[in-house]
């Protein structure tokens, strides 16, 4: 497991942030967490603008937490315009929302999510929910290039893709 490689969490109430964060130390996850407390915010951290645009201090991340109902921006458009991204569009996403309406869950997964989690209503629930994370998506899981060789070197590959599509 990378330990530095980062987590963005896009939530906008704070209980919930707080909640997540005491559950994440439960479980010794030790991966800094970068909040974006809006969709706009979340895009805009993603995209590296505005007061995102420092990359040491704001780097790309090796996982998305995503909630669905933020304002500015919904969890739906933020998935929606990352997965139109050439180059971020490989970031996994959870979706983690208080919504368990089909629809929701259905639209989340065909715009791309990687998961669609209902919010933990008890302390161990979300301890729970932060072990699997940990185990599966920061041990097990092999995070994209973007995470851990940087946004120039996923541009390159990319872009090397893009020659073998049109000359293979």
């Amino acid at each position: 497991m990378n330990s530095s490689l980062g987590i963005l969490l896009a939530e906008d109430d704070d209980a919930d942030v707080f909640l997540l964060k005491r559950a994440f130390a439960h479980a010794e996850i030790q991966n800094p967490l970068y909040v974006a407390h809006n969709g706009q915010e979340a895009i805009d951290y993603l995209a590296g603008v505005g007061n995102f645009a420092n990359r040491t201090e704001y780097p790309l991340p090796s996982l998305v937490i995503l909630d669905l109902k933020m304002p500015k921006c919904s969890g739906m458009q933020v998935l929606q315009w990352l997965r139109s991204q050439p180059v971020l569009h490989c970031l996994p996403v959870i979706i983690l929302s208080s919504s368990t309406h089909r629809h929701d869950i259905e639209r989340a997964y065909r715009l791309g999510a990687n998961a669609f989690v209902a919010k933990p209503a008890s302390t161990e629930a979300r301890d729970q929910l932060s072990r699997y994370i940990k185990g599966f998506w920061l041990q097990f899981n092999e995070p994209p290039m973007l995470a851990t060789e940087g946004l120039e070197a996923a541009r390159k590959l990319h872009a090397q893709e893009d020659i073998n599509r049109i000359f293979l």
